[in-house]
């Protein structure tokens, strides 16, 4: 089973600093797993981006930790055998 959670950032950009600035960042945050969720103009020279991600954590599953358990005492190799 797995929970999710989702965190949330926001970036502020200048428009005066132009378009490469703003991609060259968003392509930063992109490559650690965010993405950008909404784009807000403030006042006439600012951005603000919003990003998302989510975050995935898988419990474990006590029937098949038994499982996996029991095939490795099974299976274990016996290296006087070989």
């Amino acid at each position: 089973m797995s929970k999710v959670t989702v965190e949330n950032q926001y970036l502020v950009f200048d428009v005066r600093e132009g378009p490469k600035v703003i991609i060259e960042q968003l392509n930063a945050f992109g490559a650690d797993g965010w993405k950008l969720a909404a784009m807000l103009n403030v006042g006439e020279t600012q951005l603000v981006g919003f990003l998302t991600k989510e975050n995935r954590k898988d419990s474990p599953d006590p029937k098949q930790s038994e499982a996996d358990k029991i095939a490795s005492i099974w299976t274990a190799s016996n290296k006087d055998d070989e």
